[in-house]
């Protein structure tokens, strides 16, 4: 009997691009994280970055005004998680509003 996978390789891919962590990913598709770090290696596809590294990386991309901007943006006591949800959920209203598909 042919072996069937549970999950497919692009459902990974794309759950991977969206930053999700393995354990997520494995969640989602009923995977364990072992198994989709080792198909993601196959691909030659990096896993997310989904440490505190990942901020820090867009972090030292920005201006100095960015970064005192989102710094701003962030003192009062508003996460940086809730901070990028809500930029993806106004630009998703926006852009549903316009008619415009990303």
């Amino acid at each position: 009997m042919a072996y069937k996978r549970k999950a497919d390789d692009n459902q990974i891919i794309e759950l991977n691009s969206i930053g999700l962590s393995l354990s997520g990913i494995g969640d989602r598709l009923d995977i364990h994280p072992t198994t989709v770090a080792q198909r993601l290696k196959v691909l030659g596809i990096d896993p997310a970055d989904t440490r505190r590294a990942f901020m820090e990386d867009i972090f030292e991309k920005l201006t100095l005004q960015q970064q005192d901007w989102l710094t701003s943006q962030l003192s009062a006591g508003r996460s940086v998680k809730d901070f990028v949800r809500l930029l993806i959920v106004n630009e998703f209203v926006s852009q549903k509003r316009t008619g415009l598909s990303g």
